[in-house]
């Protein structure tokens, strides 16, 4: 992904993620019924890639980026790593922590009370 000028894929997560990232403008020709679907309008609605499932239209936007559309590539691109936060993996990980250092209310029961629970699951 470093040397792309943009990406056509689908609207999965993890790869929009890397894209704000590296700042690359993304085509995104599909997405998984519910849990991406939401992903589209925020990729679209940011200025930051376009959406459409025909193969001629994503051919023809393309080659317009790279030819007379080119000024729409590179403002796709800055929008990308304004909304780029690669930080992020950093707070999930102190919230991770931090939840792990708090006390539950069964904190305090022996270990030999709990381990029968292992034969339920």
């Amino acid at each position: 992904m470093g040397v792309c000028d943009c990406i056509i894929t689908k609207a999965g997560p993890g790869t929009i993620a890397e894209v704000l990232i590296r700042g690359i403008p993304i085509f995104l020709n599909d997405y998984i019924p519910g849990q991406e679907k939401g992903n589209v309008p925020y990729v679209v609605g940011n200025g930051e890639g376009v959406f459409t499932q025909s193969p001629k239209e994503t051919a023809q936007i393309v080659a317009g980026w790279f030819s007379t559309n080119s000024d729409e590539l590179k403002k796709m691109s800055e929008n990308s790593l304004k909304l780029a936060q690669p930080e992020v993996v950093f707070d999930i990980v102190r919230n991770i922590h931090d939840l792990a250092g708090q006390r539950g209310p069964f904190a305090d029961v022996p270990y030999v009370l709990t381990s029968s629970f292992t034969n339920l699951i």
